[in-house]
Parts: structure tokens; sequence; C-alpha cells
């Protein structure tokens, strides 16, 4: 649930802080400012959450900026800024790559729970009830045209992406987006009659929603997933 991934990100926050505190008052963080501290508690924090969910641009980068926070500490002065960066994007491009597939695929679904990852199956064809659908440095539009829309992976990583979903239906009462989403912008455009349930996990990235309207509640749109250093908008049409 998203309401647990945050209270665990703050939880995780606030212990970091007291540990800094503690470890600043022993005088093992010496002429570090407490902005600097507040700062690598909030990166600390976001790498562990990006640990727990596997989101590997968050885990890079965060890393990255708590070297650049204290690369005189470490001695390692000769590679930031740019170097550390540098190497957290090509390192997350990579990552990426490698355990996000960035190809389209789609699946037929045999089952009515559509949290239910195991229910889709790999096939040659489109089905339109389950879809997987990604980009990788690139723009792209799909457009889903479903009646008995169900389940759609999307994976965009450093590109921008736009789905339509107002040609689909959602026949058993609720459906699900699952995002992988990495430096980059996607955009869902949804009819104005579904009732959208964010459970994303977001480092340095958001949800935000346009032209809302009041819906009776059903169907329900579900988005799970990651986005780091990335924007989804919804678009109620």
């Amino acid at each position: 649930m998203k309401e647990r991934g945050e209270k665990i990100f703050w939880g995780l926050f606030f212990i970091l802080g007291a540990v800094f505190i503690l470890v600043g008052r022993l005088g093992y963080l010496e002429g570090v400012s407490v902005v600097t501290l507040v700062f690598a508690v909030l990166l600390a924090a976001c790498f562990v959450k990006s640990l727990i969910h596997l989101e590997y641009t968050g885990m890079l980068f965060s890393l990255a900026f708590l070297a650049i926070l204290f690369d005189e500490e470490l001695q390692i002065t000769a590679l930031t800024p740019g170097p550390v960066l540098l190497a957290a994007l090509f390192g997350s491009i990579g990552l990426n790559i490698l355990f996000h597939n960035k190809h389209r695929h789609y699946h037929a679904c045999h089952k009515r729970d559509p949290f239910d990852r195991a229910d889709c199956e790999t096939v040659n064809v489109e089905d339109d009830s389950c879809i997987s659908y990604g980009t990788t440095f690139g723009s792209s539009i799909k457009y889903i045209n479903s009646d008995d829309f169900r389940r759609a992976d999307l994976s965009c990583n450093f590109g921008a992406m736009r789905v339509y979903f107002d040609n689909a239906m959602i026949q058993n009462g609720n459906a699900v987006v699952n995002l992988r989403v990495s430096f980059s912008g996607v955009g869902l455009y949804v009819p104005k009659e579904w009732q959208i349930v964010d459970h994303t996990s977001a480092s340095f990235g958001a949800v935000n929603e346009k032209n809302r309207a009041k819906t009776t509640g059903t169907p329900v749109l579900t988005l799970t997933g990651s986005i780091s250093f990335g924007g989804v908008e919804i678009i109620y049409i």
C-alpha cells in the first residue's frame, strides 16, 4: 500500500536523523552543517526506499548526491560533481536496460484478478485485455482499445510516453496500470468517469492530475509501480 510505503519512508527519515545527530555530537561529522545533515538524511532514506522497490535510478543518484555532499570527508573531490553524476546516469541506463524489458510484449489473461501478475502469459499477438509497452530514449503514443481492459505494464526510461484509455472499457470494476518511469514524462489520458487510485512509489517524482471530475467510484483504475526522477500526469478526457 502507498500509505505503508510513506510511513516506512518517513520512519527511516527520522531514524536516520537521530543517528546523524548522535554521530555528529560524537565529533565524527565535525564541520558538517545542519543543512548538509538534513539533505544527507533525506538522500539516505530515498536510497533505502529505492532499494526496497529496486528502483535503480533512485538508488544510484541518491548515492551520487551523498558522495557530492561528503566528497571532502571521503577524499573523492576529484570525482565530484561531474564524474559521479555521469556514472550514476550511465549506471541507471545500463541497469534499466538489463532488468527492465524495453520491448513490447502482449499478454493473454486467464484469471479475473487484475493484480495477479501470474494471470498473463506472453503470446505473439496483441491482446487488448492485458498489455505491456515500453519506451527507452524516445517518445511514443499508445492507444488502448479494449472491451475488457484489465492490466497494462508501462515502462518509460529517459523518454516520453502518452497512453490513451478513452476507448477502453473496464468490465469487472477495476483494472491496473503498473508503471516503471525513470527520467521520463508519462501522460495517461483516461475517461472522466474513472476513479484513479494511486499506489505508486516515487523517488524525486510525482503523479499529478488534470481536469479531474467527480465519479461514482467505479470503475477503478489503480496505479502501481515506481517513479524516479520523472512525472506521471493523469489527464481526464
